[in-house]
């Protein structure tokens, strides 16, 4: 059992992924570039913090999910969420390129979904996360795959 609040765990993890996926970039990035894919990356990751939290308080409206145990709660939306969102908008903007392809869109999201869905399974089981109304793991998987498809759309337009 961890000895911290799995929220906040989850929010450390991001950010180190977060950080350091954005260090190695900035070596690897010429300067005259760097500015360009911060900006993009920041917006990006903007655009996945409104998105998740309307999609997650849409699904508490609709008596789908509800959560708890977090430092500070905005309706279904944990805090430390709304921290995890923005530095996977950011982190997917510096990992991939701006170009749209379909192929790299599809698995890429898939691959995301797979992690998504496993650390809900994780949210689950420390019942924090509570699935209801007939929502499951397939419903999110599919929620997973659809929203980054929309993230690797939005990423090309930014």
């Amino acid at each position: 059992m961890l000895s911290m609040n799995i929220w906040v765990f989850l929010l450390f993890t991001a950010l180190g992924i977060w950080g350091t996926v954005y260090l190695i970039a900035k070596e690897r990035t010429p300067k005259s570039k760097l500015r360009e894919l911060t900006s993009r990356a920041v917006k990006l990751g903007v655009f996945l913090l409104a998105f998740d939290f309307v999609f997650e308080n849409a699904g508490l409206l609709l008596g789908y999910w509800n959560t708890s145990g977090s430092i500070l709660q905005i309706g279904a939306v944990p805090i430390e969420v709304m921290g995890i969102a923005f530095c996977a908008g950011f982190t997917y903007a510096v990992l991939f390129q701006k170009r749209f392809d379909w192929q790299l869109g599809f698995f890429s999201s898939v691959w995301i979904a797979a992690a998504g869905t496993a650390i809900e399974a994780i949210l689950v089981g420390f019942e924090v996360l509570n699935y209801a109304g007939g929502w499951t793991s397939l419903h999110a998987f599919a929620a997973y795959v659809v929203a980054f498809m929309i993230m690797h759309k939005a990423n090309s337009i930014l």
